[in-house]
């Protein structure tokens, strides 16, 4: 087998990642290894940047948008909302590229705006709110006298509804019934545990007492073993 080198590969691989690395402060743009480390922490910062930039332009066509407003006597926040109701659907970028570039458009549009339904709406609903509030206070003067009729037909009714002491009667004979029946079981319970651990007792005791039996004739035959040797 030949022996093989990967001098044209590795050369090209080296230029490729130097050249994504220029303009990198020292060692960064010169040594291959730094300037694969530098673009991998590159790369991270880049999926960040991507997200922050958009943030970051939108920020400033506010600016640009509530400077160029301020200095027609308007808020940014005013304006932006005049032109929601006015139906006027613009960008912030376009807007703001409007104030900067072409402030005579610009001037146009704040004219629009002020001539809109926004002026006309706000002094009517201030007119309006007071007017409303005197029949609902009339309503409810003259909703009193029914709520006083209702009550002598409430105190007719207290006589049907002094019936209910006979329904307690009756659940309290339940309760007291449940109450003797649960004593009851609870007794026998009782009973049944007592009985069970006196046969138990006495079955221990006739066993003890068959042992001890046992041992005494083991011990009996013992010795009359240890007498016949002896005679012997």
């Amino acid at each position: 087998m030949p022996r093989v080198r990967k001098g044209a590969a590795r050369t090209q691989k080296h230029k490729k990642v130097l050249k994504a690395a220029r303009g990198y402060i020292g060692a960064g743009s010169r040594r291959y290894r730094a300037a694969k480390e530098a673009l991998l922490r590159a790369g991270q910062y880049a999926t960040i940047g991507r997200k922050l930039k958009k943030r970051d332009f939108r920020r400033l066509w506010i600016t640009r948008i509530s400077a160029a407003c301020r200095m027609r006597g308007l808020t940014y926040s005013r304006f932006m909302n005049a032109l929601s109701t006015c139906g006027i659907r613009i960008n912030r970028k376009s807007l703001a590229d409007i104030a900067v570039s072409d402030p005579s458009a610009f001037d146009k549009i704040v004219a629009t705006v002020a001539a809109g339904p926004v002026a006309e709406k706000t002094p009517v609903k201030a007119k309006v709110a007071p007017a409303e509030k005197k029949p609902a206070i009339e309503k409810k003067a003259a909703e009193k006298p029914a709520v006083e009729k209702a009550t002598p037909e409430k105190a007719e009714a207290k006589p049907a509804a002094e019936k209910k002491p006979a329904a307690k009667k009756t659940t309290t004979k339940k309760a007291v019934k449940k109450t003797a029946a649960k004593k009851t079981t609870t007794a026998k319970k009782t009973t049944t545990k007592k009985t069970a651990t006196t046969k138990k007792t006495a079955a221990k005791k006739t066993a003890s007492a068959k042992t001890t039996k046992k041992t005494v004739a083991k011990k009996t035959t013992k010795k009359k073993t240890a007498a016949e040797k002896k005679s012997d």
